[in-house]
């Protein structure tokens, strides 16, 4: 969806700035509006990882990775 795309575009540029706290619920939010985005839980898991949150942060990398197996790498 365009919202979810946005609120990835939002969680990207503060997660860049390593706003990790205020990045959490964009990504989050685009979760919920496209559950099937391996971007989207590809990028929750780095947030996630990055704030020290590793059983959710492992959780989310290996949904991106089933949803996208390139992801793998």
């Amino acid at each position: 969806s365009s919202n979810g795309a946005a609120q990835l575009q939002l969680g990207t540029a503060l997660a860049v700035q390593a706003r990790y706290v205020d990045a959490l619920p964009h990504f989050q939010a685009a979760l919920e509006l496209d559950p099937e985005s391996a971007d989207a839980h590809l990028r929750l898991a780095m947030t996630l990882r990055s704030l020290g949150r590793m059983a959710e942060a492992t959780e989310h990398y290996r949904e991106a990775i089933r949803l996208n197996p390139s992801f793998a790498r």
